[in-house]
C-alpha cells in the first residue's frame, strides 16, 4: 500500500513539473524579408533557448523545401552560445527562394529538445512577381539551341597531335624522295667545283696556322689535322691513295721519284714528327711546331701546278683515262714502275 502511494506522488509531480521545463524551452523563428520578388534570395532564422542539459535536433527539410514552392537553397553554421544560469541559446539560418510567385504559409517549425518537441510560431512569406508593360517591352521567342563560341585552347592537344603527325609524314616523303631521286653526300660533292689541290691546302693551313692549338697543348691534334692536310693534298696532286697508307710508303715513292725529292726532307720532317707525337706521344718544342708547319707550306708551294682544267674537262679526262685502262688490259705493254706511277700530275 505504500509503494502503490509513493508511485502516485511521483507520477503527480511528474505531471506537474513537465510544464515547467517545456515552458523553459522557446524556439523562434522569422524572416529577413516576408516579402520579395521572384526568384530572389532570403534567410530564414531559426533560435533556440532553454536548458543546456538537454540534446537539441533541428529539422531536415524533405526536398529541400520549407513548403511547397519555397525552397531552400543552403544551411549556415550553427552558433551556440551558453548563458550563466545553466542555458544555452542555437542559432542558424536557412537561405531560401521561390520562383512561383504568391502568398505561403510556412507552419510552426518543430525543434526536439530532449523527449519533447517544442514548435516555433507560425511564418508567412509573400512572393512578387515583376510587372511587364507588354505595350513598351518586345517579346522575342525563344532561342533554339546554339554551338558554343570557338576556343582555340579547348583545341589544343587535338592540334598538337594532328601537327605531330603531320611532321612524321613529311618527314616520311623526304626519306622516300631522297632515297629514290636524291643524290648522295659523295655524288654532290664530286658534282661541286674543284679547287686546285694547292689551293685548298693552303686555305686548310691557313686556319690551322691561326688556331695556334700546340699552344695549348694540343700537339696530337695540332699533327693529326697537319698529317691529314698534307696526305688530302698528296692524294688530290699525285693521284696516290695517300690516306690509307703508311708514312713510310709515302717517303718511299718521294725519294725514289727524281722530281720529288728536292721535297722529300721537308715532307719526311712533317710525317715523322707527326708519328712520333701522335703514337710515341713525345713532346715537341715549340720552334719544332713552327717548323713543322713551314715546312708545309714549301711543301705544297714546291710541288703544285698553277692550270688546273675544268671540272668537265677533268671529268671527260678520267672517263678516257678509265678507257685507256681497258685498252690497256686487252693489249700487252711493259708494266709501269712506282716512278712513272709519281709522274701522274694532273690533278683529280
Amino acid at each position: 500500500m505504500f509503494n502503490y502511494r509513493r508511485s502516485l506522488v511521483l507520477l503527480l509531480l511528474s505531471a506537474c513539473l513537465s510544464p515547467v521545463f517545456a515552458q523553459e524551452i522557446s524556439v523562434k523563428a522569422s524572416i529577413d524579408s516576408t516579402v520579395m520578388l521572384i526568384g530572389q534570395q532570403s534567410k530564414m532564422h531559426i533560435e533556440v533557448s532553454g536548458p543546456a542539459s538537454l540534446k537539441y535536433t533541428f529539422p531536415t527539410f524533405p526536398g529541400d523545401t520549407v513548403v511547397n514552392g519555397v525552397e531552400i537553397l543552403s544551411r549556415g553554421k550553427m552558433d551556440t552560445l551558453e548563458n550563466e544560469n545553466n542555458l544555452i541559446h542555437l542559432k542558424t539560418d536557412y537561405l531560401i527562394t521561390s520562383f512561383d510567385s504568391g502568398l505561403y504559409y510556412i507552419p510552426p517549425i518543430k525543434i526536439i529538445a530532449g523527449l519533447d518537441t517544442v514548435e516555433s510560431n507560425y511564418m508567412a512569406l509573400k512572393v512578387m512577381t515583376y510587372s511587364v508593360d507588354t505595350a513598351k517591352v518586345r517579346i522575342f521567342d525563344i532561342k533554339g539551341v546554339q554551338k558554343p563560341p570557338f576556343v582555340l585552347g579547348d583545341y589544343f592537344m587535338e592540334l598538337v597531335l594532328f601537327l605531330l603527325i603531320y611532321a612524321i609524314i613529311l618527314f616520311s616523303i623526304w626519306l622516300i624522295l631522297k632515297k629514290k631521286y636524291g643524290l648522295s653526300k659523295a655524288e654532290i660533292e664530286s658534282n661541286k667545283p674543284l679547287l686546285p689541290p694547292h689551293v685548298v691546302a693552303i686555305m686548310e693551313l691557313d686556319k690551322l696556322k691561326s688556331e695556334k692549338i700546340w699552344k695549348s697543348g694540343k700537339n696530337k691534334e695540332y699533327y693529326t689535322a697537319l698529317s691529314d692536310i698534307l696526305r688530302k693534298y698528296i692524294q688530290r696532286r699525285f693521284q696516290i691513295g695517300a690516306l690509307e697508307m703508311t708514312t713510310d710508303e709515302i717517303l718511299a715513292l718521294f725519294k725514289r721519284d727524281k722530281d720529288t725529292q728536292s721535297v722529300y726532307q721537308n715532307l719526311r720532317q712533317i710525317l715523322q714528327l707527326a708519328d712520333l707525337v701522335k703514337f710515341a706521344k713525345i713532346q715537341p718544342l715549340e720552334n719544332e711546331n713552327e717548323l713543322s708547319i713551314m715546312n708545309s707550306y714549301l711543301f705544297v708551294n714546291q710541288t703544285k701546278i698553277e692550270d688546273v682544267k675544268p671540272i668537265e674537262e677533268q671529268m671527260e679526262g678520267i672517263q678516257e683515262d678509265q678507257q685507256n685502262d681497258v685498252e690497256s688490259d686487252l693489249s700487252p705493254k711493259d708494266v709501269p714502275s712506282q716512278n712513272d706511277e709519281m709522274k701522274k700530275y694532273q690533278p683529280k
